[in-house]
């Protein structure tokens, strides 16, 4: 099993039954947004991305303002707070200035983090009691050597 799943290309991007939304690079933005799907922003937004699904931030955008998301993939620069119940990829490109929590977070060489980062642990690994292993009684010489009936 691996801690991080691999994207051949984040522009590639599997659909979610809530839907994809763009933010072109000509668009710049000013407001918070909100959505249960996928966002991807190439142009700037002024303001902040809560209940997503998967946000990418390409290459050249930027966002001042908050990301909440359960998985993130930043190109771009960020000023805010990034917090991912999954995972967090920042790419080479990535300037980000601001604290970062998430489930697992991978860091490409060559990016610029200014904050904090933390890891926790999605909520069900917290909830999820510890598997113990039952074995059955091994029996010890002296019971092995009374059975024989000797």
């Amino acid at each position: 099993m691996s801690l991080f799943k691999r994207r051949h290309d984040p522009n590639n991007l599997p659909s979610t039954d809530a839907g994809y939304s763009v933010l072109d690079a000509q668009l710049a933005v000013r407001g918070d947004i909100e959505t249960e799907g996928t966002l991807r922003v190439d142009g700037r937004l002024e303001g902040s991305i809560r209940r997503a699904d998967i946000v990418v931030i390409g290459t050249g955008a930027t966002v001042t303002g908050n990301i909440s998301a359960r998985e993130v993939i930043i190109g771009g620069s960020v000023e805010g707070n990034v917090e991912a119940t999954t995972r967090i990829e920042l790419q080479p490109s990535a300037v980000v200035t601001g604290d970062i929590d998430a489930g697992a977070i991978m860091v490409h060489e060559g990016c610029t983090i200014q904050g904090r980062l933390t890891v926790t642990a999605p909520p069900a690994a917290k909830e999820k009691p510890a598997k113990t292993k039952t074995r059955a009684a091994m029996p010890t010489p002296a019971t092995a050597l009374s059975t024989t009936g000797a």
